[in-house]
């Protein structure tokens, strides 16, 4: 088994890198907004209502055939189906009770056995465990073809079975709701059924909710996620569905883009109509992946996608590991040379980073801190995180003298840029793509200074040669807690009013620098930082313990360094609605009421971020002692 599918609920590096580029789109990240009511699912559901109502008001007043009926029932029920859906992934309204209220009104007729709260339920298991063991829609695989359409066909009631079986996994409120549901729905079964009008109950009710739901189920669960054609989202969140290729403008429409449901599985909280324009927005990123492609011309696209996986797998170049270095405390750098003599590096720039291979399939990004002027050579510095999710352990314990591994040729996400003057600020490990900047420009001689912030003298890395560091007079070290604000930085960047900075490091202590360069009348244009490594935190941000109060109730929650607030919630039989747990789809976030957030995650925009209203549980924790948050 791939070892990042081993590492339960988190998504590969390289694929989170990826999505990173979608996360810096500011029209992207517009998609993500929840209208205060999604009236476009809101209208439809309404108007199909009206338009079931008039089709069976026609029909026994025999002004319309049973075929047409069928036909256009069918669509109104799909349509009632994809309501309760945005409804389970709180994108019918901003405020998750109207949501809730709204799509309950809407569906509670067509599908009372379906009541939003179980929807949300086994949908959102769905999705955090799609093409697993463990996935609700697993069961409609397997068994000769009738069998497995007869199962599509009452799948709804294989849900409610479901729900009720894990029922531990859900709140009370929603286990009276799901059997509310399922009474109401044998009620109304009997009801009719018993009835003079049985057969018009059969014709214009059941027989078009059924058809309904399996053309809806097939199109959605049966046909997009094959278990032998796609992976678990720790695998490859690119491969989670297939892509359903052809007939795209007017397919897209009536299908509300979901021949791209791809988008819908990386970001659940994107209202799903517009789902086909992120498509749109993001092709660039999500065509180069390798993809699962069905339909027209699926062999070209698929040929397409193989091409894409070896050009991936060509990014990888055989490095053995030189050196080794203690260079702080908790701190090793690794010079890496080619494997093959007379082979150079690929060049790279300041700021650069490179893939590495830690172990087969699990890959973790670091900075290049030498100079780029010796490219025969890429030095790399990993703190060791001992609650972190493996990677920097694994390195400090397996990577040794002589030892052959896998890089990635370097990628740029933080160059920079010219300048006449620049101030590099470092915190922490976060010296380690400053450091590259600073022999960069040392070698062209662009006046700068360098202002290293860390906890302790143990802590200082390349403490041993910073003096031979022909540099070093432009250095200034600041011995203390590199998450506080440990010197005036607001006086430096006054008198250097014109400079470039560029900063790395604990999100708390860029934080104080970006504040303290808007103190001193800097522009945003003038600041550059490196925020997030893959898997969306911080560069080496440490955690700490805090204290989580949930609004409304007497409970508090110790949140531990090594876990994060979701873990400890769910722990704790507290629903929270979390899907990716690693801060991309934006499903679980919820209110901050009082307390000071370290965002970690990469759905929230930046100015969502900077009122600190809205956090991502699953990734983001808190820098204040005592954290205060509203669930609903």
């Amino acid at each position: 088994m791939d070892t990042a599918y081993a590492a339960r609920g988190h998504i590969p590096d390289d694929a989170i890198t990826e999505l990173l580029s979608l996360a810096e789109r500011p029209a992207f990240k517009k998609l993500l907004y929840v209208p205060p009511l999604n009236w476009v699912l809101t209208l439809g559901c309404a108007l199909s209502l009206l338009a079931w109502g008039g089709l069976a008001y026609l029909w026994l007043n025999g002004e319309i055939s049973l075929f047409w009926v069928l036909v256009i029932s069918t669509y109104t029920f799909f349509i009632f189906l994809l309501t309760g859906h945005e409804a389970s992934h709180l994108t019918m309204a901003r405020n998750r009770v109207l949501g809730d209220v709204v799509a309950t009104v809407l569906t509670c007729i067509p599908f009372p056995q379906l009541p939003i709260a179980l929807w949300r339920h086994q949908h959102l298991a769905h999705h955090r465990e799609t093409c697993g063991k463990n996935d609700p829609d697993e069961v409609l695989y397997g068994g000769p073809i009738l069998w497995q359409m007869f199962k599509v066909a009452v799948h709804d009631f294989y849900w409610v079975y479901w729900s009720f079986r894990n029922r531990d996994s859900a709140p009370t409120s929603t286990q009276w709701i799901q059997l509310s549901g399922a009474f109401a729905y044998i009620a109304i079964l009997i009801a009719g059924f018993s009835s003079p009008y049985w057969y018009e109950f059969l014709m214009i009710y059941v027989i078009p909710q059924r058809i309904g739901f399996f053309v809806a189920i097939t199109l959605f669960a049966w046909v997009q996620h094959p278990p032998e054609k796609c992976s678990p989202k720790e695998v490859s969140p690119f491969k989670t569905t297939v892509i359903m290729r052809g007939l795209d403008t007017p397919f897209a429409k009536v299908y509300f883009g979901q021949n791209r449901h791809l988008i819908h599985h990386i970001y659940p909280n994107m209202p799903i109509y517009r789902n086909w324009k992120a498509w749109q927005l993001g092709k660039d990123v999500f065509e180069k992946q390798e993809l699962v492609n069905v339909g027209i011309d699926s062999d070209k696209f698929n040929e397409v996608s193989r091409q894409n996986a070896e050009t991936r797998k060509a990014r990888f170049i055989d490095a053995v590991v030189d050196n080794v270095d203690v260079v702080a405390d908790g701190i090793k750098a690794y010079t890496l040379v080619p494997a093959e003599s007379g082979t150079p590096f690929p060049g790279f720039m300041a700021g650069a980073h490179i893939d590495v291979e830690v172990e087969p399939g699990l890959i973790r990004q670091y900075s290049i801190c030498n100079s780029e002027e010796d490219s025969n050579k890429y030095v790399i510095a990993v703190q060791c995180e001992k609650n972190g999710r493996g990677g920097s352990l694994s390195v400090h314990e397996t990577f040794n003298p002589g030892m052959q591994i896998r890089i990635g040729k370097p990628r740029n996400l933080f160059e920079l840029k010219p300048a006449k003057k620049v101030l590099l600020f470092a915190g922490g490990i976060g010296i380690t793509p400053i450091l590259s900047m600073a022999w960069t420009l040392h070698n062209k001689k662009v006046p700068f200074e360098l202002h290293y912030s860390v906890s302790s003298e143990a802590k200082w890395a390349f403490r041993e040669s910073w003096q031979q560091l022909p540099f070093s007079e432009q250095t200034y070290i600041h011995p203390g807690d590199a998450d506080d604000d440990v010197y005036d930085a607001e006086q430096v960047l006054r008198a250097h009013k014109e400079a470039e900075v560029y900063v790395c490091g604990p999100q708390g202590f860029m934080k104080y620098i970006e504040n303290s360069a808007k103190k001193a009348g800097m522009s945003d244009e003038q600041f550059n930082k490196e925020s997030f490594v893959a898997g969306g935190k911080p560069a080496e941000t440490k955690n700490k313990s805090f204290m989580l109060t949930i609004e409304k109730t007497d409970k508090q929650y110790l949140i531990p360094e090594d876990k994060t607030i979701a873990q400890v919630l769910i722990e704790n039989n507290v629903p929270v609605p979390v899907i990716c747990e690693n801060g991309i789809c934006g499903t679980c976030k919820c209110k901050v009421v009082s307390g000071d957030v370290e965002h970690r995650d990469l759905v929230l925009s930046d100015d969502e971020k900077q009122r600190q209203k809205l956090f991502t549980p699953c990734v983001s924790r808190s820098l204040s002692d005592n954290l205060t948050i509203q669930l609903s």
